[in-house]
């Protein structure tokens, strides 16, 4: 998989220019090739995503970006980012308080 990786940034930088293939590596899980002759063609091959398939498809790169996203934060601004984790925390801890707990006994 890191050698298909490898190969795709380097083909990117040589048909691109770019120095950095960084946008590739922080999206690498998509690739959409369209052949339109137009933007009316092209736009037509777009609406033909399903909607329920393209919600999934944009959580599961949200999901995959969350890490990243998390760590440029705290690097760029470490008091924001402890204090979203420190809500988080809070109220993960509310809602557990909130919850009855459940004993079994085993007789």
């Amino acid at each position: 998989m890191e050698a298909m990786f490898s190969h795709l940034r380097c083909h990117q930088r040589r048909i691109s220019g770019r120095k950095s293939t960084t946008a590739l590596r922080y999206f690498g899980q998509y690739q959409v090739l369209f052949v339109a002759e137009s933007e009316k063609h092209l736009l037509e091959q777009i609406q033909e995503v399903p909607i329920a398939e393209y919600k999934t498809q944009r959580l599961r790169l949200a999901m995959a970006e969350a890490p990243r996203q998390r760590k440029h934060r705290l690097h760029h601004d470490p008091i924001s980012a402890i204090q979203v984790l420190v809500n988080q925390h809070t109220k993960l801890l509310s809602v557990l308080d909130s919850q009855p707990l459940k004993y079994q006994l085993d007789s």
